[in-house]
């Protein structure tokens, strides 16, 4: 695998003359790949039109482009494609801030690949009503019972990103909101396509540094057929406002079987920053995505087997639930750091949500020692061999380094840069960005279970967890008292569990929102 990722180089061409950008990645493979980034994602949705992007993205290839008379259809397309392989129907990313086109096809075809699908189809499309309305009806429908009612682990972490985000053009679903699904119409596509999708939004991405085929893409990109639509005024993009105390939201699910926790704040921090590096190492060593090697999997899973796993984040992490690896392609300007514990049994959510907040400023109150720290780096490193594993992963960061603005690169700097993280600036970074005090926790549970999680995060009281019989811990009866026979190899978990179960999560009532997740999603409001 290494000599794979030492042997492509990775290059920048600019056009002087229209000004679009190029990035590429030098690879012999067979495929070519092609991407194409528009800075236009759902940030960029109108008030009150939130899905806009999503469906403009998708009409790119389903709503039809090139001739009106004679149409490429999604189902032409298809029949076009099929050929070439499957890898060869493009495909369609939106998320907050961008737009991702993918393409794929054999190397010895991509002129003519660009000629009949990726030109016309970004320059040219038709936007037909038709497919309008069975997309917008298809996309509410994955919004009501998908991903409302189905995809529970997706829709505590959208909702997540909904509160954190509250007030700002990041707070609503990338696919949209109910109310705006349903009044976005032709028109309006047609006038979000004319605003954002024109060469100077636009950055390539080609798996190739053939000059005549950069040229070719260059070229098929140069004219944008406007329509007469007026023009979207361009949204305010603002950060979050910052966090003051702890709150908590719980989300009813008629028939969730266990409770997902969450938690998280606005962070003043991107991956271009030099404070992102050691604070990078430092989570690493706390909450590792889908990873036995971190510390609150250790303590909270592996030790007392509460659940499947408990990770930590200093930027969003799209599609959690499956990607073992962070996704290219999903830049953010505004990030949020985040805590997420899946599943917990409904009546330990409090006392794993005193454990997360303990845990959290006990990282922060004592730092790494060399020792962790050194760990902490060595995974970072080998977690680097899975980021940079393919050449698609390689040419997508590329486009998201021209986001950031990043040089050198993501991948091409990420392990100089962990190296380089010393303890001393790990600690330091973790002290001035993490903290415990000021956190939106967000819990989505059962129906029926709300009250009794809501009365354990208000409670001052002592909120425990698992009893010692749960730890295989024997008990017996000395004068009309249980007495449990604790061994040695367990003393010190349960003395953290009456650590954590004396730690007050200091939540007034007050500070406590239960909603019904069907009124979630409606508009890009929180209910």
């Amino acid at each position: 695998m290494r000599r794979t990722i030492l042997s492509i180089a990775v290059l920048v061409i600019a056009s002087s003359a229209l000004a679009l950008p190029i990035v590429t990645v030098d690879s012999k493979a067979p495929l070519l790949k092609i991407k194409v980034m528009i800075r236009a994602g759902s940030a960029q949705d109108p008030e009150g039109l939130e899905g806009l992007a999503a469906l403009t993205g998708m009409l790119l290839r389903d709503g039809g482009f090139g001739d009106p008379a004679h149409p490429v259809t999604k189902e032409k397309l298809a029949d076009l494609t099929r050929a070439w392989g499957s890898a060869a129907y493009p495909t369609t990313q939106v998320t907050k801030e961008v737009t991702v086109v993918h393409f794929s096809v054999p190397r010895e075809l991509a002129g003519q690949y660009i000629d009949q699908v990726l030109g016309p189809m970004l320059t040219r499309p038709l936007f037909d009503a038709a497919e309008l309305a069975r997309v917008r009806g298809e996309t509410l429908q994955e919004l009501r019972s998908g991903l409302r009612l189905e995809r529970i682990e997706d829709f505590g972490l959208t909702a997540l990103d909904n509160l954190i985000h509250e007030g700002t053009a990041y707070a609503h679903w990338d696919g949209g909101t109910e109310k705006g699904l349903e009044k976005a119409d032709r028109a309006a596509v047609l006038s979000f396509y004319k605003t954002y999708y024109r060469p100077e939004n636009i950055v390539v991405g080609i798996s190739s540094t053939d000059k005549a085929l950069i040229k070719k893409v260059e070229t098929a990109l140069a004219a944008f057929e406007h329509t007469d639509a007026e023009p979207l005024p361009v949204r305010e993009q603002k950060a979050a406002p910052l966090v003051s105390g702890r709150s908590a939201l719980i989300i009813e699910l008629p028939n969730a079987i266990s409770s997902g926790i969450h938690a998280g704040y606005p962070i003043g921090l991107s991956r271009k920053d030099k404070d992102f590096w050691p604070l990078y190492v430092g989570n690493v060593w706390l909450g590792t995505h889908r990873d036995d090697f971190s510390h609150l999997y250790h303590v909270i899973r592996e030790e007392r087997g509460y659940n499947y796993g408990d990770y930590s984040y200093i930027e969003h992490f799209e599609g959690r639930p499956e990607n073992l690896f962070p996704p290219f392609n999903t830049p953010r300007r505004f990030q949020y750091f985040s805590l997420w514990a899946r599943p917990v049994a409904h009546q330990y959510v409090p006392h794993i949500m005193r454990a997360l907040t303990w845990e959290l400023q006990r990282f922060v109150d004592t730092g790494l020692d060399e020792e962790q720290c050194r760990m902490a780096k060595n995974k970072a490193k080998i977690l680097y061999l899975s980021l940079a594993e393919t050449t698609d992963r390689i040419l997508a960061s590329r486009l998201d380094d021209a986001f950031y603005g990043m040089e050198p690169g993501y991948l091409p700097g990420y392990l100089s840069r962990v190296e380089k993280s010393s303890c001393e600036q790990i600690n330091t970074a973790v002290k001035k960005y993490l903290s415990s005090q000021n956190l939106k926790f967000l819990v989505v549970t059962k129906k029926g279970e709300a009250a009794k999680i809501e009365a354990g995060i208000a409670s001052k009281d002592p909120v425990w967890g698992k009893e010692p019989q749960d730890y295989n811990i024997d008990a017996k009866e000395e004068d009309g008292r249980k007495v449990y026979e604790v061994p040695q190899s367990k003393l010190d978990i349960l003395r953290r569990d009456a650590v954590w179960a004396f730690a007050p999560l200091d939540i007034p009532k007050s500070a406590v929102r239960v909603v019904p997740a069907e009124k979630m999603f409606v508009t890009s409001a929180l209910p």
